[in-house]
């Protein structure tokens, strides 16, 4: 595959699975993240910041020949847990890309891959769950191997209309599992400790699930307080979490819905969803920027939720430029395009290493070769693959 332009490759996490989390499959070994940062630095290539991408892109100012820009959507602990030894082992830098409703509040700064290296304590004492604090943002800001920069504030998904498509019920039901933009629309405040606890049980049974959209791309839609606790009363006045034991559960809710009559809801005007999607991009970066100390110039779109009008309130927020999609499997981000547009290859980035990793270099690295043959279906078999073929090296050899 001929690379063309400078390759921005996309990331979440790197090192163990969390526990309950649905996402485990955007988390990358660290064993293989490890030998991709070895193989980038043994093949000559250079990590640079997205300022320079910028200014090569905008200006067609000078970079290293073989440059690349390694970015880390949502800013999970695990960043600086297990990427960010790795990345310095090896020289590189890398962008964080954080939603600022998800930086967790408390101030430890908790061990690392380091410590392990260093023998203070073994590999399974880590504690990788949950999101960064601003001071492990900032420790590793302050290193210049990492950049802290926007992926917007809230990350979720709100109503959009007034369906309502499902139930909160207890876990188990019906193969049940609570949306997590649920469990953050109503813990707020505490998003940052979502991925370690049980607050799923804390919200009433019976909650309506309206129809849903990403948040930054949807006029939301407010539901009527009233039929919901309705809803509520109805399940909590028959046994709460047993009334889901029922046949005819669902029946019994939809009828209260039908019986209800007329609601007092409402979809947000144009004009809201303006000045709130406008609201979130400008206090994300200005979060960062107070909380870092660190100019953010560049901003990844959540889950991908963008359209021409958020694209023109980005630049009313002062962003450079904000990611993109990207097309037929080419680099783009060359000088004379649109420099406001960064261009991305998907999570685990197998479409780079395809490109400049043979198979003689790393057999290892035999079956990421085969990913960009592969869809979006087979990525967690591939993921259970690469666990179980780097937990034995691991096991063999220990990250070194």
């Amino acid at each position: 595959m001929k690379i063309c332009g400078i390759p921005v490759i996309m990331y979440h996490g790197v090192g163990r699975d969390h526990p309950g989390w649905p996402w485990n499959h955007l988390v990358m070994p660290a064993g293989l993240f490890d030998g991709q940062m070895r193989l980038l630095r043994k093949k000559g290539w250079t990590t640079i910041s997205l300022d320079q991408l910028h200014a090569h892109v905008a200006t067609g100012a000078a970079v290293p020949d073989k440059a690349i820009v390694l970015t880390f959507d949502d800013g999970y602990r695990d960043n600086r847990v297990y990427m960010y030894p790795i990345l310095k082992k090896h020289g590189h830098r890398a962008v964080i890309w954080m939603s600022t409703d998800f930086a967790d509040p408390r101030g430890d700064l908790p061990p690392t891959l380091d410590d392990v290296w260093a023998g203070r304590l073994k590999e399974s004492e880590l504690d990788s769950d949950g999101y960064l604090s601003w001071g492990e943002m900032r420790e590793m800001a302050a290193s210049g191997h990492v950049e802290i920069q926007s992926h917007a504030k809230t990350h979720t998904w709100y109503f959009s209309g007034p369906r309502i498509v499902d139930f909160h019920r207890p876990e188990g039901v019906d193969k049940y599992n609570t949306p997590q933009w649920l469990i953050w629309n109503h813990f707020p405040d505490q998003k940052y400790a979502a991925m370690r606890g049980t607050m799923a049980e804390r919200i009433p049974y019976g909650t309506p699930i309206y129809e849903s959209e990403k948040s930054l791309l949807v006029h939301r839609y407010f539901e009527d307080r009233d039929l919901t606790e309705r809803l509520l009363e109805t399940v909590a006045g028959d046994g709460g979490a047993e009334f889901f034991r029922r046949p005819d559960w669902r029946e019994r809710l939809l009828k209260t819905v039908e019986a209800f009559g007329p609601r007092n809801d409402r979809i947000e005007t144009e004009e809201e969803y303006r000045a709130r999607v406008k609201s979130e991009l400008l206090e994300s970066r200005a979060k960062i920027e107070a909380e870092v100390g660190k100019p953010v110039h560049f901003l990844a779109w959540p889950g991908g939720a963008r359209n021409e009008l958020t694209y023109r309130l980005a630049e009313e927020a002062g962003y450079l430029a904000t990611t993109t999609r990207y097309e037929d499997h080419r680099f783009k981000n060359l000088p004379g395009e649109d420099p406001r547009g960064i261009s991305r290859i998907g999570n685990g980035s197998q479409h780079l290493y395809r490109g400049i990793i043979s198979r003689r270099t790393d057999p290892g690295f035999f079956i990421a070769s085969l990913d960009c043959f592969c869809g979006k279906r087979s990525a967690r078999l591939r993921l259970r693959i690469y666990k179980l073929k780097y937990l034995l090296r691991y096991l063999l050899f220990r990250v070194k």
